[in-house]
Formats: C-alpha cells, structure tokens, sequence
C-alpha cells in the first residue's frame, strides 16, 4: 500500500543517502544493514503526511521524519539484544549477524544520528521527540517485568510502541504551526493507531502468523494474558474487539480534527489496514 505514496519514496530515498554517509568501517557495515532492511515506514510517513496535512511540505518535515525512522531502528536493535532476536522484518537480526557489542553500537549510533536530525527544529518539538524516546526506554523496562494483566499490558505497549506513533503525528502538526486542539486530536489518533498495530502484531504471533521475526524470548502479551482463562476462540475475539475499538478512536480523532481531508484519509487508510485485519480473524473465528 505504502508503495505507491510518493512520501514513502521520499523517505526511503533519504535514507539511503544518509547510509552513502556512513563511517567507513565494521560499525557502518552494520548500520547500513539496519537501515536498508525493507520496512514499512510507518512513523516517518505520519510525521510527514501529519504535517502536509496543515500545509507543511514534505522537504520541511522529513528530516524530523527520518529522526522517528533512526530512533525506531535502534529500538528494534536494543529489543532484539534484550529478547535474544534471531530474525528481524525476514532477515538475520543485527544481534544473529554482527553480535552483542556491535548490535549495542549501532543502536547508540542511530539514537545520537536522531538527535542531530531533530535539533534543527523548535523547543517544542525536540521536547515532544524527546518524551518519546524516555517512554519508549521505560516500556521497554516494563515489558522485562511479568505481566497477568491486560492493564499492566496496555501500559507497556502505551509507552514501547504507541508513544514513538502517536509522537509522530503530534511532531507533524508542530512543525506545521497546527493549532493545539488539532494537535492533540492527532495525538490521540496515533496513540490509539498505536494500540491497535501492537494488539494486531501480537495477536498475529499468537496464531503463528507473523512472518520474519523470531527471538528466544517471549512475552505475556494480551492473547496469552487472555488465554489463560478463554478459549483459543473466544481470545482472538476479545482481541480482535480490542483492535476495532482502538481503529474507531483513531478514525473519530482524525474526523474531529482539522487539515486537508485528502490527506486525513490517507493517515485514515493507515488505521483500515488493521481494522481489515481485524474483521478478517473476527470472521474467521
């Protein structure tokens, strides 16, 4: 889907430029490997059609846009070496290929790239970026502890996944000048995206239908927290009802919200993709 989007292209190409700028060296060998996997370039695509969508272009925005890009690559790297990942988006991990210390370098390589990436821009928007950054650390911590939960579930994910999506919409609307209640609409649209992409990924792996990824480590995620007192059925349900309610709060922030409709429903056909999903394994089951 994404493929088709001339942000994408942007993004992706900008990348690759950054990689052509790489130190000469084994660390960026590895940093390069990290950064050319394939991916979906969802958070940077945010930040970007989030700002396009209060007038901003994209050439003003995609810097900040790479900023969420490296940050989210290097927690994926620090996530494997703490999960014991083995294979990451179909290929070998960092971890499996390069090893612990190089895996750990490259993560503070890309994090300290981020941080020059977004310094050119306002108080407010390091700021926002940089309260990303501290929640993503701290769900990452909880998500070491035992969970029996669905809140305490809902905690970590709030802070490991949803903080960097729905920081990436709140970043776009900022450096576009949107006004604060539209930035906090947005906000609300990428947290609750968040919720929903998380739920969806878990529940995907639950099923064993998550292709390309695998780590010695597993966590109480909340098809496993619900399984221990549901059937199997009834659990994909509960999650599946989980996902469409956070897909309809992400849809009801964006309808509230002002900014070009064309590019609102652009930002909504991102949250389609997991409510059709959604329907899919609630049909099924």
């Amino acid at each position: 889907m994404f493929e088709a989007w001339d942000e994408y292209h942007l993004i992706n190409g900008e990348l690759l430029r950054l990689t052509e700028r790489l130190p000469a060296s084994g660390l960026g060998e590895v940093i390069r490997y990290v950064l050319t996997t394939p991916g979906k370039r969802v958070r940077p695509l945010i930040l970007v059609l989030s700002s396009k969508a209060f007038g901003c272009d994209a050439a003003e925005s995609v810097r900040a846009a790479l900023a969420l890009e490296l940050v989210h690559a290097a927690s994926l790297v620090h996530d494997d070496i703490l999960d014991g990942g083995t294979e990451r988006r179909g290929v070998e991990s960092a971890l499996k290929r390069y090893g612990m210390e190089a895996a750990l370098l490259c993560g503070d390589y890309l994090i300290s790239r981020s941080i020059g990436l977004i310094s050119g821009y306002s108080q407010e928007v390091i700021e926002a970026f940089s309260q990303a950054c501290v929640e993503m650390s701290e769900g990452e911590m909880l998500d070491l502890a035992s969970r029996t939960r669905p809140e305490d579930y809902y905690l970590c994910i709030c802070k490991k996944t949803a903080s960097l999506i729905s920081a990436s919409s709140k970043i776009g609307c900022l450096i576009a000048g949107a006004r604060a209640d539209d930035v906090a609409l947005f906000e609300s649209y990428g947290m609750h995206l968040g919720l929903a992409y998380q739920v969806a990924d878990d529940l995907n792996e639950f099923l064993g239908m998550e292709k390309g990824k695998s780590s010695a480590k597993t966590s109480a995620t909340l098809p496993v927290i619900y399984r221990r007192d549901h059937s199997a059925e009834a659990t994909v349900r509960l999650c599946a009802e989980a996902i469409r309610v956070h897909c309809r709060a992400a849809k009801r922030a964006l309808a509230e919200a002002g900014g070009d409709e064309e590019v609102k429903g652009r930002l909504g056909s991102i949250v389609d993709k997991w409510g059709e999903e959604c329907k899919s394994l609630k049909d099924r089951y």
